[in-house]
């Protein structure tokens, strides 16, 4: 079930620390997209990204790719303001058509895989030839075996709850250039580990 947050605004800010600043998001986009553009090559596909979470995943992605494209966007989700994920709600599918085309989907993090394996299975649905995905974190899960496994991703984090960078808490701070983590728990010592602790690159 969703978890509503009783926390205000300036509280969140506080509470959270940083655990991977805007210059290492910035490498690790450029490195995807180098992944990507030697993927796709000159194919000219559609991208499509899931809103609201990958706005700025987005934005930063399709400037360093090099190669014709067309967008559109899927409006989905399964958190809205808290902080597990509940049941998946479509807001609205992309109205391009993607028949005989390569997609490449975008998402900002990988839970689950509920949301990324909806949109592929849309995207196979109308047509496409060949689906691409791409993720700005994967959450590293319990049990992952039967989860999407992304084509391109950038990091690798705990599984908590992180938001900056295009994802909120419960609303806000989309708008941070770097992520954060939440403390939602009542403070404890802090750790003798570095600040990134929680949160690796993929290699």
């Amino acid at each position: 079930m969703n978890n509503p947050l009783q926390i205000n605004e300036n509280d969140i800010r506080r509470s959270a620390r940083i655990i991977i600043t805007h210059a290492e998001i910035e490498g690790e986009i450029k490195r995807i997209a180098n992944e990507i553009e030697g993927s796709i090559g000159n194919q000219s596909p559609v991208v499509l990204s899931i809103l609201n979470g990958s706005i700025c995943f987005t934005g930063y992605l399709l400037t360093e790719l090099d190669f014709a494209l067309r967008y559109d966007v899927f409006s989905m989700s399964r958190y809205g303001q808290g902080t597990t994920g509940g049941e998946l709600k479509h807001l609205s599918y992309p109205s391009m058509s993607v028949r005989d085309k390569t997609v490449l989907i975008l998402d900002d993090i990988l839970d689950r895989g509920t949301t990324l394996e909806s949109a592929r299975r849309w995207a196979i649905g109308n047509g496409a030839s060949q689906v691409l995905t791409a993720v700005l974190i994967e959450k590293q899960i319990q049990d992952s075996s039967n989860r999407i496994k992304p084509d391109f991703s950038c990091f690798s984090v705990k599984d908590e709850f992180v938001f900056g960078f295009g994802m909120d808490i419960d609303g806000m701070w989309r708008n941070l250039k770097s992520w954060e983590r939440q403390r939602l728990e009542p403070q404890q010592p802090p750790s003798t580990g570095n600040a990134g602790s929680c949160l690796k690159k993929k290699t």
